[in-house]
């Protein structure tokens, strides 16, 4: 697939579960989770396939509806790291079809992980940095921490679980 076909899937991808999930949920007050959004196109697409920035950003705005996060989680570690993780994950999963950017030369990965890593500096008041070096437990203590702290600024949050 050529990576302005990829980008657009995934922008359209992202304009349909905006509108039918996410965009229905905000307006009852729900609290939305997502894995992944608009800030994966800005590294994978942007930053991992070189494709340009500015054009990203502008379809990001229209597929998202300029909703933006109120807080991203960054999961980070070496990009070898993260490959192996997700390697042995899709074996253990059994997923066979979700292996494309497994597939791609470390380099790829590198300019992923550069990518997130300046967006959160960029944006640092947003994209949380969270070192996952050092285990899942503590990764999950540094995630409630901020969530904890996030709902105690918004109160007038709903919930539905």
């Amino acid at each position: 697939m050529v990576p302005l076909s990829e980008l657009l899937l995934y922008e359209a991808s992202r304009a349909q579960h905006v509108k039918e999930v996410i965009e229905p949920l905000l307006r009852k007050g729900i609290m939305v989770l997502c894995d992944r959004f608009s800030d994966a196109s800005i590294a994978y697409q942007g930053y991992g396939r070189k494709l340009d920035l500015g054009l990203i950003k502008r379809l990001n705005r229209l597929s998202s509806q300029d909703i933006k996060p109120d807080v991203t989680f960054l999961l980070d570690c070496p990009s070898d790291v993260g490959l192996k993780r997700a390697v042995q994950r899709n074996i253990s999963q059994k997923r066979e079809k979700e292996e494309r950017f497994e597939r791609e030369k470390i380099q790829f990965h590198y300019r992923v992980r550069r990518g997130y890593l300046a967006l959160a500096k960029k944006e640092s008041h947003r994209v949380k940095v969270i070192d996952t070096r050092e285990g899942e437990e503590k990764t999950f203590e540094k995630i409630r921490q901020i969530i904890d702290k996030l709902i105690e600024t918004k109160k007038n949050f709903r919930f539905k679980i």
